[in-house]
């Protein structure tokens, strides 16, 4: 379910990490997956991580414009 990055947004990233955490989760799950899914997962988080960073950013301008 790996999107790119035009595609990707705030909630598409969660989701996609919900999903490796299940897979993570599953005893099923085979070790040579393990370092894809963790890479993955880090790229999501920093993805995450950006957007929360410039949202608030770009929120506190707003509110500092209103005075």
């Amino acid at each position: 379910m790996k999107m790119s990055a035009s595609e990707l947004t705030y909630t598409s990233a969660m989701k996609e990490l919900e999903a490796i955490v299940e897979q993570l989760q599953d005893p099923q799950c085979e070790v040579d997956r393990l370092c894809d899914l963790t890479r993955r997962s880090v790229e999501l988080l920093k993805f995450c991580r950006k957007k929360l960073t410039s949202t608030d950013e770009e929120l506190t301008k707003l509110l500092e414009n209103i005075d």
